[in-house]
């Protein structure tokens, strides 16, 4: 009896644990960094992409921010032209 009644104990026990567990490892996730919302920020990657392609295209750098009507999204653009251009300029130094 006396075993039986150990062994539902230790069962309750890992189920809370794991419960516990779950929840802080769930909680910890959703910490974003700088990186991680850019990765998800469409306005963001979308300015990325430009810059990239008007560097590598040999174009003037220009900033275009029209493309988004909230102010927020402007920002994320011109951030993301200025991060995708900067880039492929030091990538296009490399090379030459």
């Amino acid at each position: 009896m006396k075993r039986i009644f150990l062994l539902g104990l230790m069962i309750v026990m890992l189920a809370v644990v794991s419960t516990v567990w779950s929840r802080v490892s769930a909680t910890t996730g959703q910490l974003r960094t700088p990186d991680s919302t850019h990765a998800t920020d469409a306005a963001y990657r979308d300015g990325l992409f430009l810059g990239k392609f008007d560097a590598q295209s040999g174009r003037v750098r220009r900033v275009c921010v029209g493309r988004w009507s909230a102010e927020t999204d402007r920002a994320a653009f011109a951030s993301g032209y200025k991060d995708g251009y900067a880039r492929a300029d030091v990538g296009n130094a490399a090379v030459n």
